[in-house]
């Protein structure tokens, strides 16, 4: 599939992507194509592309003779200039072209209106999220397999005892990644107090939750906005940061607790509430230069109309 949209890209003035996107990497753009990397992620948490190079998860000096990732991009929008030496290490290209405009993601938690419908949808779809339970939403990030394995641990255990633990009137949200989404979710079945939401994004879950729970995702950095409690479960830090890497210490970019065995996320879990206020705002200072309209004014940037000329 990816091979045969080759002949699309290459006839194309504009490229907009927000992940790796191989068939871009195997080509020599016109000089006048414009391809803009909006990436999916806020925040520069886990490692990625070329600060990962040699390392258990990335690629070998050798495969990046023959496939230059992240390669020929022309624009680049990150959500904070805080983060940009980050990425023009990871795409290996001059911070010049890495525009700390915003990601568009955020646009979604500032538009009242749509959450209300959002919220009045998940519970018409799922009866068993009522205003009265406690919403616990559990969403690690991707993880890879076999030979560039992060890590050995295993959620769906931790779920398993999270749903033995944690009180009557709670309810664990367990949203996976869409990549890991296969045959382990249906031994989540016979549990009564998890909900496997394999259906929405996980923004418009963040909506109904009263409580954010992660690993590495920089999910936790939009949960942010809504500044509510959130946490990072890391009983594999140190495996994690040994075969992939982050690039900066959780808790200097963080407002998250962090809980480093079963016993500590058990603990955190039972004490959230409903209503409960989380003060996240340092966390938002530094990883968003801007949240609001980030649609628009990339668009306006990368069409040259900077200021809506």
């Amino acid at each position: 599939m990816l091979f045969k949209e080759l002949k699309t890209i290459v006839g194309a003035k504009y490229v907009i992507l927000e992940d790796y996107y191989l068939p871009v990497y195997l080509i020599k753009p016109d000089k006048q194509m414009k391809i803009i990397q909006l990436w999916h992620a806020a925040g520069a948490f886990k490692k990625v592309g070329y600060s990962t190079v040699n390392t258990k998860f990335g690629p070998a000096e050798s495969y990046l003779k023959v496939i230059p990732v992240h390669s020929n991009y022309t624009h680049v929008y990150v959500s904070s200039g805080n983060i940009v030496p980050n990425y023009a290490e990871a795409f290996n290209m001059p911070p010049e072209r890495i525009h700390p405009l915003g990601i568009p993601r955020t646009d979604f938690f500032f538009e009242e209106q749509a959450h209300e419908k959002v919220i009045k949808s998940i519970k018409e779809d799922h009866p068993i999220i009522t205003s009265d339970r406690v919403i616990i939403l559990f969403a690690p990030t991707y993880r890879a397999a076999d030979s560039q394995k992060e890590s050995s641990v295993d959620f769906i255990e931790t779920l398993k005892a999270l749903s033995n633990a944690i009180r009557d009137d709670q309810l664990i949200v367990y949203r996976p990644h869409p990549y890991l989404v296969n045959e382990s979710m249906s031994s989540l079945g016979d549990l009564t107090n998890v909900l496997v939401a394999a259906d929405r994004s996980i923004n418009e879950w963040m909506l109904v939750a009263d409580a954010f729970i992660t690993d590495y995702s920089s999910a936790i950095f939009e949960y942010a906005l809504l500044e509510r409690p959130l946490a990072h479960y890391v009983p594999d830090l140190g495996e994690y940061e040994n075969s992939r890497g982050l690039y900066y210490p959780i808790g200097t970019i963080s407002d998250g607790a962090l809980l480093k065995n079963i016993d500590e996320l058990v603990n955190w879990t039972r004490n959230r509430q409903k209503n409960e206020k989380w003060d996240t705002s340092r966390m938002i200072a530094f990883t968003f230069s801007n949240k609001k309209n980030t649609s628009q004014k990339i668009v306006e940037h990368f069409l040259g109309r900077v200021g809506g000329q």
